[in-house]
């Protein structure tokens, strides 16, 4: 058993479900409308669902490869570890890079702090290496 795992994949079971319910309301509230004069912002917000969707398989499938590999149910593969530990690094520093691009203000770290969920699922999937 790896502890380290069992602690970032259920993070991710946990963000996985707040994406799905929440994240869902959220992202729907946004949605511009289907008119006419809405068609190239509506047609941006069908697209970003698709980005919505993509991050849902990707919490779910981080999810499912940690805890298997933290309870031992797969065996340990460094190539996989590897993986999960840049992914979740790199959402952690292209969506801080993301944020500073766009000058988002400082109270906008703190309410789209998907950042520090990305940081901390690196950190325990490094440890657990």
């Amino acid at each position: 058993m790896n502890g380290w795992f069992i602690a970032a994949g259920t993070l991710l079971t946990a963000a996985f479900f707040v994406h799905v319910v929440s994240g869902n309301r959220f992202y729907t509230a946004a949605c511009p409308g289907r008119n006419a004069a809405a068609d190239k912002a509506y047609e941006a917000w069908l697209m970003g669902r698709c980005g919505v969707q993509m991050i849902t398989a990707d919490l779910a499938l981080g999810a499912v490869f940690l805890l298997l590999l933290g309870f031992g149910a797969i065996p340990r593969n460094f190539q996989l570890e590897l993986f999960l530990l840049l992914t979740y690094g790199g959402w952690f520093l292209l969506w801080l890079v993301s944020l500073g691009y766009e000058r988002a203000a400082k109270t906008r770290y703190l309410r789209l702090c998907h950042w520090a969920l990305f940081l901390t699922v690196a950190l325990l999937v490094l440890l657990g290496m």
